[in-house]
């Protein structure tokens, strides 16, 4: 059984009902948290003219500081999979019966943070681009089956964008100068990572949960997230900050 489909079979089993699109037995909660969710809460959705300023700020920052062709082979890939990942949240929203388009900056400050180094752009694949990972896990057992039925392949998009970041890192901690600037910067990607799951006393985190939109509450997988990249860190040979320092979202 793929993990889409293990994830799916928790959701029944918990007795959550797997709605259709345009299923009429939707309760309007439902319908109204799942458009909360991707269209006010969520930065990947090329309806959102805001998305096109973050992907010009990954392109140019990847392309420009790229120490050579291979990194920029590998950027040019991330930067369409993030277009494709726009396309089909819009896409999405629309099967919801909504319009996607929405001006407003949906939050999630570490997508406006600058990217001034090969670095800056390493941290970002390797951190934030890694919160997508857990992003796309909960949808695979999402209980509105046109997201769940994406999620898969966003989910390995996702996987491939956070470990390029990793062993970009792992080639710039080699020299004494890359492991010092690493270990600086780590400082101020690794509060904006933790801070992307957003508030742990957050009402509407346990609403997506007793929907079945979300399998675990935004505490839950902000401690996951923790679990499993402090290895990473520590495997290259970097302290880890404090979790609490810098946080804007507790």
């Amino acid at each position: 059984m793929d993990s889409n489909m293990q994830l799916t079979e928790e959701s029944r089993a918990k007795g959550l009902k797997m709605f259709k699109q345009d299923d009429p037995e939707m309760p309007k909660e439902y319908k109204e948290f799942m458009v909360k969710l991707l269209k006010y809460g969520h930065v990947e959705n090329s309806a959102n003219p805001n998305y096109r300023d973050v992907l010009a700020n990954i392109a140019e920052a990847g392309l420009r500081y790229a120490p050579d062709e291979k990194a920029m082979v590998i950027e040019a890939e991330i930067v369409k999979q993030e277009v494709t990942h726009g396309r089909i949240v819009a896409d999405i929203i629309r099967s919801l019966g909504e319009d996607p388009f929405n001006d407003k900056w949906v939050g999630q400050y570490a997508f406006k943070m600058p990217l001034e180094c090969w670095c800056d752009v390493a941290w970002f694949h390797m951190l934030i681009d890694r919160v997508g990972l857990y992003v796309g896990i909960e949808w695979m057992g999402s209980t509105y089956e046109p997201l769940a039925k994406v999620s898969d392949q966003l989910e390995k998009d996702e996987k491939f964008h956070a470990d390029s970041g990793f062993r970009f890192l792992r080639d710039i901690v080699k020299s004494e100068n890359g492991k010092k600037e690493a270990q600086k910067l780590l400082a101020k990607w690794w509060p904006a990572a933790l801070d992307m799951f957003g508030r742990s006393d957050s009402d509407n985190s346990k609403i997506y949960v007793q929907w079945g939109i979300k399998g675990k509450t935004n505490e839950e997988l902000r401690q996951q997230y923790i679990a499993d990249t402090v290895p990473l860190i520590k495997e290259l040979g970097l302290e880890v900050p404090d979790h609490m320092e810098n946080r804007k979202y507790l």
